[in-house]
């Protein structure tokens, strides 16, 4: 288990939604269980995206039918607060969409 804060999954801050957009596993009195959204799972693992990620993407992709649109639109606004390579992001980015989706 992870805990980051305010956002941040290692270097990378999440869109301010990502909160209201996790689900929620289960409550407790004083904590609450949730995950990231999984379209939130896919665009953080775009900074690295080595042999792990891409397996955690696609069964992402195919568990939870997650669009190519949703995936673009996230990871654009991921992008806008990333301290990483943008450079890399965005050609991450293009590869997993011409992978799963065809291009």
């Amino acid at each position: 288990m992870d805990r980051w804060t305010d956002g941040y999954i290692y270097c990378q801050r999440l869109p301010k939604d990502y909160l209201e957009k996790s689900i929620k596993i289960k409550e407790f009195s004083r904590i609450v269980l949730r995950a990231l959204h999984p379209v939130d799972i896919v665009v953080t693992k775009f900074g690295r995206l080595n042999q792990r990620d891409i397996q955690d993407i696609e069964a992402c992709i195919r568990e939870f039918k997650i669009s190519e649109a949703e995936i673009k639109a996230r990871a654009l606004l991921v992008l806008q607060t990333y301290v990483g390579s943008e450079e890399d992001y965005l050609s991450h980015l293009d590869w997993v969409l011409e992978k799963f989706f065809n291009h």
